[in-house]
């Protein structure tokens, strides 16, 4: 049978377009179609895309792209209205199964036909709408308010109240009314060809929103009264001063200068015990030996003088940051440490160098 239908389809497609006064093609289930109403001439332009499109569904049909194919023909009926195309319309509906729409396809087809079809044609195309009609269910819906909007299958199908049932396929569907200012009701159900089911959908009145009565009120609203800032005389208690923390690397770095103090000294006084002995008479001594004993005794005295300062002030320093007292919630700065102290002695000389 798919054979025979694709053969017919090609043989009406090539019947001349000639517009006709006729409304666009309403969906399977929608609301009745009205009266024809005379509409105006289709554009030069809308002919030639209108004819594109004719052929292109041609094309498409015969390479069993039928979804395509319907979308096409859809077009070209919507820019140059003519009765042939429905008959392609409803041939596509019945290859993809959609019997609902292939039996309005066909019946409209037939009416805005009328004698000009030929009557083998409209012979076959009976026959197809009595085997339709066995394959579709048909549903009354009944809306509790008019003008509701009602889609089936997510599909809007036209306005309540319907003059008289809608088609539908066989098979599950879902039907949904809404309207401004009600609540949208919904159904689902389950039809078989051949049924006919009645679905009521009630729509009541949203609630009102609150504060939007636009009732008066009864009191007018008061200006909100001033008030003095208030004080507490409850004393206030100081939060507890940070824990003090001790300096140990200032205290490492004053004991390091201290021993490096007494260790110097206790050389130099070695040294100047041997100088002494240089000296005496007996000892036998040279120039040389006198003046070298006599550099070193004086380097290693100023070296443990130097020790002996810096521990001094190390000390006096680590002393201050151990004892002073932080102060209460303040942001502390940098304690001030000793980070590191250096003490470089050479034979000319010393270097000290530190950081806080």
């Amino acid at each position: 049978m798919k054979t025979s239908r694709r053969i017919a389809l090609a043989v009406a497609l090539s019947l001349p377009v000639v517009p006709l006064a006729v409304s666009a093609q309403q969906p399977a289930g929608g609301a009745p179609a009205a009266a024809p109403t005379p509409q105006a001439e289709p554009t030069k332009e809308a002919k030639e895309e209108a004819s594109r499109r004719f052929k292109r569904g041609i094309e498409l049909f015969g390479e069993g792209d039928y979804r395509a194919a319907l979308i096409e023909f859809r077009r070209a009926y919507e820019l140059a209205p003519n009765y042939n195309v429905l008959y392609n319309i409803g041939n596509v509906y019945f290859q993809l199964q959609d019997y609902a729409n292939a039996l309005v396809s066909f019946e409209k087809y037939l009416a805005e036909g009328g004698a000009t079809i030929d009557p083998k044609r409209r012979a076959d195309v009976e026959k197809d709408i009595e085997k339709l009609r066995t394959r579709v269910a048909r549903v009354e819906i009944v809306t509790s308010v008019p003008d509701a909007d009602v889609t089936i299958d997510d599909v809007l199908v036209g306005k309540s109240p319907f003059t008289k049932p809608l088609l539908v396929n066989p098979g599950r569907h879902r039907i949904v009314a809404t309207k401004e200012g009600r609540t949208s009701a919904s159904k689902t159900i389950e039809v078989a060809s051949f049924d006919s089911e009645k679905v009521t959908l009630d729509l009541p009145e949203l609630a009102p929103k609150p504060l939007e009565t636009g009732t008066v009120p009864t009191t007018l609203p008061t200006a909100p009264t001033a008030t003095a800032p208030t004080t507490s005389t409850a004393p206030v208690t100081p939060p507890p001063p940070p824990p003090k923390s001790i300096p140990w690397a200032g205290w490492g770095v004053t004991g390091a200068l201290a021993v490096g103090a007494i260790a110097t000294g206790a050389l130099a006084l070695s040294k100047s015990g041997e100088l002494a002995d240089l000296r005496k008479p007996d000892s036998g001594a040279t120039k040389t030996q006198l003046d070298d004993a006599s550099s070193s005794t004086a380097t290693l005295a100023l070296v443990s003088d130097i020790f002996t300062g810096a521990a001094v002030v190390a000390g006096a320093v680590t002393l201050y940051f151990t004892v002073r007292d932080p102060g209460p919630a303040k942001e502390q700065p940098k304690t001030g440490l000793i980070k590191s102290m250096d003490v470089g002695v050479s034979p000319t000389g010393f270097t000290l160098k530190g950081s806080f």
